[in-house]
C-alpha cells in the first residue's frame, strides 16, 4: 500500500491563490480552525459496523456538539482497505477513521495518519491494545473495541471422556489429554479443532501458544524471533495436538462445535451469540487458553483490535479528535459492544463492569483479553503473515519438521523487515 502523488505543474495564479488558502487553513491548526467551506461540509466518518449501530452513537455526539454533522459510511471488511487506499491516494480520506489493529502500522509508516500520542499519554494506563498504534516511538491511532480468542469446550463430550468440565485443560498436557480422550469417543467425533487452509486464521491460533510460552515474532529492539526456542517447544506441541484434531477451515469447525462432534476449539465472542441463535441445546462453556504448564507460562492469546485514527490531511481535525475521544469512551464503546455481541471496549473498565462479567463465558474473554496481544505492529506485517501461515501449515500436513520450518519462515521474515528499515 503505497500513496502517490502526483508532480503538479507550473502553478497559474489562480492555483497559486488556492494553495495560500490551503496553507493558511493549515496554520490555524489541528482543532478545526478552517474556512467557513470546510466547516460547513459534514465530518466523515468511515467505519465497519452496521449503521443500525452506530447511527445512535454519533447522533448523540451532535447532540452534545450544537453546530457539528456527521456523514457515516460504512465499509466492508471485503473491500474497505482498498477503499480507504484509493481514497488517500486521491486525497479524499475520511476525517475519521476506523482501522482494524493489523493494517495501522502500515498506515503509520506511511506518515498518513495524525500523530495521538499526547492522547495516549493522558489515557494510556485506562487501556488495552496499544501496541500496534505505535510506530517509531510515537502512537498513532486509539484503541476503540477488541476481541480475543478463548477456549470452546462441549460439556457432554467432557463427560462421555470421562473427563471433569468443571475443570477445564489449564495446561499444554491437560489439553493434549482432553483432546486425545474425546477424540477417542468414536470415528465422527474429533478431540480439537486446528486451522488449516485459511488466511487471517491460522497464525492467532498458534500463536496464542507460542505467546504463552514467551515466544514471539519480533521483538521490542525489531529483531525477528521467530525461531526461537520457546516458538518450537510450541510448534512441537502444536504438531502433537494435530494427532487428535479435525484440520479445517473456521466454518467448518464452528459446525463441528455446535452439533457435537468437536470437542475443543479456540475462537471468538461472535460464536457466543451464534451457538445460542443456532444451537441452543449446546452445552458448552469457555477458559482461558491454557499455558505451558502450572508454573510457567502465561494464559495467552491473540485478539484484534479496531482502532480510530486521524488521517493528516483532513480538514476537520479539531471535530474528529472530539469524535473520536467521544467514542473511545467506556460508555459509547460499551453501547456498541452490547449491541454486536461479538466484540468489547479497550477499556479496563469492561474488567469489573457487571454486564459483561455476570455471564461467566462473558467474563473469560474479557478476562483473556488481558494477556492478549495483537500482531507485530510491522508494515509489511501482511507479507510476514502469509510467512507464518506457510510455515505452520507445511509441519501440519507433515512435509517439514518444525525446527526446519521455523528457521526458514525466520529468514524470509527477516528480508520482510529489512525492506522497512
Amino acid at each position: 500500500m503505497h500513496a502517490h502523488w502526483g508532480k503538479g505543474d507550473r502553478m497559474t495564479d489562480a492555483k497559486r491563490t488556492v494553495v495560500i488558502a490551503l496553507a493558511v487553513s493549515v496554520v490555524l491548526g489541528f482543532y478545526g480552525c478552517g474556512t467557513k467551506n470546510e466547516t460547513d461540509r459534514p465530518l466523515r466518518f468511515w467505519q465497519f459496523w452496521d449503521t443500525g449501530v452506530i447511527e445512535p452513537i454519533v447522533r448523540e455526539f451532535e447532540t452534545r456538539n450544537p453546530g457539528v454533522t456527521v456523514e457515516v459510511e460504512q465499509l466492508t471488511w471485503k473491500s474497505g482497505l482498498e477503499k480507504i487506499q484509493a481514497a488517500i491516494a486521491s486525497g479524499t480520506q475520511p476525517d475519521l477513521c476506523e482501522l482494524g489493529s493489523t493494517w495501522v502500522p502500515r498506515f503509520s509508516y506511511e506518515g498518513v495518519l495524525e500523530d495521538l500520542t499526547s492522547i495516549y499519554t493522558e489515557v494510556a494506563d485506562s487501556f488495552i491494545m496499544w501496541d500496534s498504534a505505535r510506530w517509531n516511538g510515537r502512537v498513532y491511532g486509539l484503541p476503540w473495541v477488541q476481541g480475543s480468542r478463548a477456549l470452546f469446550y462441549n460439556e457432554d463430550l467432557f463427560r462421555r471422556a470421562g473427563l471433569d468440565p468443571d475443570r477445564p485443560p489449564k495446561t499444554w498436557d491437560e489439553l493434549l489429554v482432553a483432546a486425545r480422550e474425546i477424540d477417542g469417543l468414536s470415528d465422527d467425533i474429533s478431540g480439537f479443532g486446528l486451522n488449516l487452509g485459511e488466511r487471517y486464521v491460522l497464525y492467532k491460533k498458534f500463536m496464542a501458544f507460542a505467546r504463552g510460552n514467551g515466544g514471539g515474532i519480533i521483538d521490542s529492539n525489531g529483531q525477528v524471533v521467530f525461531d526461537s526456542p520457546q516458538n518450537l517447544e510450541a510448534l512441537e506441541f502444536y504438531q502433537t495436538l494435530a494427532r487428535y484434531s479435525l484440520k479445517e477451515k473456521q466454518e467448518v469447525l464452528d459446525h463441528y462445535f455446535k452439533s457435537g462432534r468437536l470437542g475443543i476449539q479456540i475462537s471468538g465472542a461472535w460464536n457466543l451469540r451464534n451457538y445460542a441463535l443456532e444451537a441452543p441445546d449446546l452445552n458448552y462453556r469457555v477458559a482461558l487458553v491454557p499455558k505451558p504448564s502450572a508454573t510457567d507460562g502465561e494464559h495467552a492469546s491473540f485478539a484484534g483490535s479496531e482502532m480510530l485514527v486521524i488521517f493528516k490531511k483532513s480538514k476537520r481535525k479539531g471535530d474528529a479528535l472530539k469524535l473520536a475521544r467521544f467514542l473511545h469512551e467506556y460508555a459509547q464503546a460499551k453501547e456498541l459492544c452490547l449491541a454486536v455481541r461479538s466484540v468489547f471496549p479497550a477499556s479496563k473498565e469492561a474488567l469489573n463492569d457487571p454486564e459483561f462479567s455476570s455471564d461467566e463465558r462473558v467474563s473469560v474473554f474479557v478476562e483473556q483479553s488481558m494477556t492478549s496481544q495483537t500482531a507485530p505492529a510491522h508494515p509489511g506485517w501482511i507479507e510476514i503473515e502469509d510467512i507464518i501461515n506457510r510455515a505452520i501449515e507445511e509441519v501440519l500436513y507433515g512435509r517439514v519438521e518444525p525446527r526446519e520450518a521455523l528457521g526458514t519462515a525466520a529468514v524470509a521474515i527477516r528480508e520482510v523487515v529489512e525492506r522497512f528499515e
